[in-house]
């Protein structure tokens, strides 16, 4: 999911890029609960350790189907 090391934090569209799915899926996942969000001077952000909890998340579901 990086780009770079140091990276600790996602714009919406990155996040969106990464799972490949809307914008406006990954404000609703946000709405909904399933993946926290942080802002940072008025900016929305999602962690990294939020990105990867959520991907677990979703590996779990997939193994259960």
């Amino acid at each position: 999911m990086t780009n770079s090391p140091f990276k600790k934090y996602y714009r919406v569209d990155e996040v969106a890029e990464y799972f490949a799915i809307s914008v406006r899926t990954v404000y609703r996942l946000i709405d909904e609960g399933a993946l926290s969000r942080v802002k940072i001077r008025g900016c929305l952000r999602i962690p990294i350790w939020e990105i990867e909890r959520y991907k677990e998340e979703l590996e779990k579901q997939m193994v259960q189907l």
